[in-house]
This record gives structure tokens, C-alpha cells and sequence, in this order.
């Protein structure tokens, strides 16, 4: 696997790869990842082997520096101990590294698409082409939701190469708890407490919240809102600064990146988990949405953004709410109701828990990544006969989302 992000990065992705890949089980795997503090003691305590890469804060010698150290040692560790099969966790550069090694070696590549991945690169026609030769070239492509799976095979990828594995959850250790210990610890008690885990980017729309707080508060004098999330320093200073501007400074803590084991506690400390993702101008899009499981996980109703695989992580109206975008008195009005009515707030909550555990398994995502990757590994080239549904077709409505993501 050749990765930017592995935990314990912060982050979706980093998650995803690494709930994946400690459930591949009788094979030898490596991991090259880039660097991150705590990550020695992290990487000692696993199943498998991770060779971490330097990190540059340089933009594009960044980029440079990540691809040439990803594919050399990829490159290395391929011919030492016969890798059957590279995994790229982004399409663009280390996708150019796994198809490198691809060229050399003379084996099989996947690659991952969580979204904005295609999304963005659809906007630029150079990218564009890069990103669909890339794909198209893979032995097989995994997607997080029938969204990016729709965007995926827009770009020219066959259906029969686009592979379904959504993100799961451990319901052991997203469960409901008590959460009051957080709450003082927070200056949370007595309070009712909006929460938002992610990056602050401006898809997530924490600044949307920010900017609805007042609105809010009026109706529900006692609101907090928590944001869970590290950024570079401008979207910091950007949505701090509209906290100020709004006058809700007060009713907004910032927590920054925390650590993996401290989530399950803020979620339940909450009483409402809120991420108003929006598509932005250049592409960029959420295309699923783990925190929605996570939330629900935790007994908790979840408010999210109409857009991307968004759809496919909330049922509307029966785990929480999907605002359209840009419908601010739909998404105020979503807001004062969960945090006002006890009732519904449990009621929700405990169909979000059984809406994600019954859909939503790693072990399962797990299988089929390895039971894919197998029939690329096999010598006779022969396809696995355990596969995802082959065909992607597009999708006209949510229920056409809803109907074909039950099966898995």
C-alpha cells in the first residue's frame, strides 16, 4: 500500500486504510505512509510492516519528494519479497508511483477513490486525463459510496473495475456511554452541545454553522458548538474570525486534532452531531461521510449536507436530517428541533446505531478488498470468483441510492 496518510494521521482516510488493512489477514503486507508524530510506537503495534516517508510543509516539492521516495521504496520492496499487488491510496501522484512500479515489475495495481479525488479533477482537463488514464489502467478501483462510483465511471473507468467498499464502524467501540465526564471536563454541563468532527475545509461547513449560530441561539439559548478538527492556519484564523464576527465566540470551542481514542467520548457528550457539507466550486466534495456513522454509532442524530456520498451515510428523517445546500432555514430549523425534543433526539439516535451497524462492517469492507485483490494476485490472471456487484449505473434519486446500497 502506498499512502499519504495511515494512522494515527488524523482524518477519514487515514482511518479507513488502516480499519481495512489490520483485517487482511494471511498474507505479508507493507505499508509506506508518510510520516506523522507518534506514528513509531503506533507502527510497532502492528500486524504488518509500515516504512514511513519524510514529510515536506513545501506545496510541490512536497508532492515531488513523496512520489520519487513512494516509488523507489515501493519499487524495492516489491522485487525483495515478491509483492503480488500494489494498492494506491490516492489516485494522483502516488497512483503515477503504483503505476510506475506497475511498468517495472510487471504487476498488478488498485486504486482508491474517496471523492474529491475525480470530482476535482473533472474540472481540469489536463488532471482530468491523468486521473481516468490512471484508473482506467488499474486492475480494479475501490469506492467509498455509489456516488464516487458514479463519478468514477464518468471518467471513462469500466464498471466491471469499480468496487463498492464503503467505510464501516466498531460498534464496540462507538457505543453509548455516558458522556458527562466530557462534558464538565468541556464546560459542557447544562449546556446542549452541537458537534462537528473534521478538517477544517470549507466542504465540511463548520463556517456554515458558525455563521447560523445566532439564529440558532435565539431559540435555544443555552447552545454550544464543538469543532473537532486541525487545518492549516488560514481556514483556523477564517473560521475563528467569523465566530468573533457573529458574536459567537463564546458558544464556539475549538478542540483541534484529538486523539483517535478520545472520539467515541465527544460524540456521546454531544447531543447533536452536525456537518453541513456543500459541494464547492472547484469539485471538491464530501463522498461519504464516516463521521455520520461514527455519530450514529454513539446513539447520537446527525445533521448533513445534501451533497455527495452524504446521501448514502444519512436516511433522511429516520437518523438524522440532509439539508439541501444553501437552505439555511431548513438546516436552523433542523437544528432547534433535535436540540429541543428529548424524544426525538433518542429516537433517531437509536435507529442511526442499528442503521450502522447492520450496513456498515469493516470486516466486510475488508473482504472484499482482499477477495479482489486475490483474483488480481492469482498467476493465471484469473478474476476472483467473490466479487462486488460489477455494474455501475447512474443514479437518479436518493431511493435508487437507497434500494442499491441496502444489499451490502
Amino acid at each position: 500500500m502506498l499512502t499519504e496518510y495511515f494512522a494515527p494521521h488524523a482524518g477519514g482516510t487515514a482511518v479507513y486504510y488502516n480499519e481495512v488493512w489490520r483485517r487482511l489477514h494471511g498474507t505479508e503486507i507493507f505499508v509506506i505512509a508518510r510520516t506523522h508524530p507518534g506514528a513509531p510506537a503506533f507502527d510497532r503495534r502492528q500486524p504488518f510492516i509500515i516504512l514511513r516517508t519524510p514529510f515536506s510543509r513545501i506545496p510541490k516539492v512536497r508532492m515531488v519528494v513523496e512520489f520519487g521516495v513512494q516509488f523507489l521504496t515501493g519499487l524495492r520492496l516489491t522485487k525483495k519479497h515478491g509483492v503480488n499487488v500494489v494498492h494506491g491510496g490516492q489516485v494522483y501522484p502516488l497512483g503515477l508511483a503504483a503505476f510506475g512500479i506497475h511498468l517495472v515489475r510487471r504487476i498488478p495495481y488498485v486504486l482508491y477513490v474517496h471523492g474529491e479525488e475525480v470530482t476535482i479533477a473533472a474540472r481540469r482537463r489536463w488532471k482530468s486525463a491523468v486521473v481516468s488514464f490512471l484508473l482506467r489502467h488499474a486492475g480494479a478501483v475501490f469506492v467509498n459510496s455509489w456516488f464516487t462510483a458514479t463519478q468514477t465511471a464518468a471518467l471513462g473507468v469500466p464498471g466491471l473495475k469499480i468496487h463498492i467498499a464503503p467505510p464501516g464502524v466498531d460498534p464496540q467501540r462507538f457505543r453509548p456511554m455516558d458522556g458527562s465526564a466530557v462534558r464538565r471536563r468541556l464546560g459542557g454541563e447544562g449546556r446542549r452541545v452541537l458537534l462537528s468532527v473534521g478538517r477544517l475545509i470549507a466542504r465540511k461547513g463548520q463556517d456554515t454553522v458558525i455563521r447560523l449560530l445566532p439564529r440558532i441561539a435565539a431559540a435555544v439559548p443555552d447552545v454550544v458548538y464543538w469543532i473537532v478538527g486541525g487545518g492549516v492556519e488560514a481556514d483556523r484564523k477564517r473560521v475563528k474570525d467569523l465566530a468573533a464576527a457573529a458574536g459567537v465566540a463564546d458558544r464556539v470551542r475549538f478542540l483541534g486534532e484529538v486523539p483517535d481514542e478520545d472520539l467515541p467520548g465527544l460524540y456521546t457528550a454531544c447531543d447533536v452531531f452536525v456537518m453541513l457539507n456543500r459541494t464547492q466550486p472547484d469539485g471538491d466534495v464530501e463522498g461519504f461521510g464516516i463521521v455520520f456513522l461514527e455519530a450514529n454509532a454513539c446513539g447520537k442524530p446527525v445533521v448533513g449536507g445534501r451533497s455527495g456520498g452524504a446521501v448514502e451515510a444519512v436516511r433522511d428523517g429516520q437518523t438524522g436530517f440532509l439539508i439541501p445546500e444553501g437552505d439555511d432555514d431548513a438546516a436552523v430549523a433542523s437544528m432547534i428541533r433535535l436540540l429541543c425534543d428529548r424524544d426525538l433526539r433518542t429516537r433517531l439516535g437509536e435507529k442511526g446505531r442499528r442503521w450502522a451497524i447492520k450496513h456498515f462492517a469493516w470486516d466486510r469492507t475488508a473482504r472484499r478488498v482482499a477477495c479482489v485483490t486475490a483474483g488480481l494476485a492469482r498467476s493465471d490472471g484469473a478474476r476472483s470468483d467473490v466479487t462486488l456487484e460489477r455494474t455501475v449505473v447512474p443514479l437518479d434519486s436518493e431511493k435508487e441510492i437507497a434500494r442499491r446500497l441496502l444489499p451490502w
